[in-house]
């Protein structure tokens, strides 16, 4: 009995020691790149006439956009569909 508990606990440090010196053997993770610029903030997708339908209104409200922290605006569709369109 007391041999059979010695090789017991004797595995269980040898698997012990085995799995500390794979994690200590292991290739270390590549840092992360660097992120680009639609991947620091929301996008934030609108029709223009939701601006008040042009450019102007566009501007106007990109302080807005800003504040709460929008990472890009996409614009579209910036020309008004056409009925006889299949992609409608």
């Amino acid at each position: 009995r007391k041999v059979l508990l010695v090789l017991f606990w004797g595995g269980w440090l040898g698997m012990l020691g085995a799995a500390a010196a794979i994690v200590a053997q292991a290739p270390r993770c590549q840092p992360l790149p660097p992120k680009t610029w639609w991947e620091l903030g929301a996008l934030y997708r609108a029709p223009p006439k939701a601006f008040g339908g042009d450019l102007k209104g566009v501007a106007e409200h990109l302080e807005h956009l800003a504040e709460l922290q929008v990472g890009g605006l996409v614009l579209g569709p910036v020309y008004p569909p056409k009925p006889e369109d299949p992609q409608n």
